[in-house]
This record gives structure tokens, C-alpha cells and sequence, in this order.
């Protein structure tokens, strides 16, 4: 559990950061490059904790190794919902979206992903992803 903590308040610290961004979509924040690289990162850094996290849970409640980023989020979600904890299909999408997004800004491969992410606004990740350890702390609880 210290492990997926530590993982966790690697998160939140990013969460607040983008909080200073909430209101805007990431179309408006490409007006400033500088500040445009740096959410990129951050989201990175974000999507990549929450894949490692994802990663931790599976293999301590399945001893295996997801098949990929995106299925993750499909595999957490039925452990969480085993363990009475609903992750709503709605939110597995849209965390499916965030690994998309993400592999936009490492590889930029993925346009059309980016262009769907460009109009929503910073405070959708922020919401999705505090909800996201939330569950991840109430599952911990049960699978520790």
C-alpha cells in the first residue's frame, strides 16, 4: 500500500497544478507554448502514475500484468467492481481518452485524440482523476 500511497500523492501534486489551468481547454492554453509544453507534462506524468497504479493493483489481485495501458483501466475497473467500488463506463472511457491524449503528446501520432482533448477544458482530467484515487484509496483499503 506505501507504494501505491506514494504513487498517489505523486497525483494529487500534479492535480493541483493543473487546478492554476482549470476554466481553460488545452486550445486555450496552446496561445501560450511555454505553458502549453508544461501541461502536456504534466498530464503525461499524471496518465503515467495512474497506469503504474493500475499496474500495482492488478498484479497484487490478479498476479499478472495488464495487456496494455488502456486495458488497465478496463481490468481496475473490475476489480473495483468485485470489491463493491463502481467506476462508472462513462469515466473508464474518458480514462481510456486520457492514455490516448497521452500518447499524443509523447509519440503525436494520435491527432484526432488531441483534437477532441483541445475543447475540453483542464477541470474535466482534474475531476476524473481525483475521483480516480479516491476509488484507488477505498480499494486499497480493501485489497491491503
Amino acid at each position: 500500500m506505501k507504494q501505491i500511497e506514494k504513487k498517489l500523492h505523486f497525483l494529487a501534486d500534479h492535480l493541483k497544478i493543473l487546478k492554476e489551468f482549470e476554466g481553460k481547454t488545452i486550445d486555450e492554453i496552446r496561445k501560450n507554448y511555454k505553458d502549453l509544453k508544461f501541461v502536456e507534462k504534466i498530464i503525461q506524468e499524471l496518465v503515467d502514475c495512474a497506469i503504474d497504479v493500475n499496474e500495482i493493483v492488478i498484479k497484487k489481485v490478479k498476479n499478472e500484468k495488464p495487456f496494455s495501458s488502456k486495458r488497465s483501466f478496463r481490468d481496475l475497473q473490475d476489480i473495483c467492481d468485485k470489491n463493491g467500488i463502481a467506476f462508472e463506463d462513462k469515466d473508464i472511457k474518458l480514462f481510456i481518452d486520457t492514455v490516448s491524449l497521452r500518447n499524443e503528446i509523447v509519440h503525436s501520432y494520435d491527432v484526432n485524440i488531441y483534437l477532441t482533448w483541445g475543447k475540453r477544458k483542464i477541470d474535466v482530467i482534474v475531476a476524473l482523476y481525483k475521483r480516480y484515487a479516491d476509488n484507488i484509496l477505498n480499494l486499497g483499503k480493501l485489497i491491503y
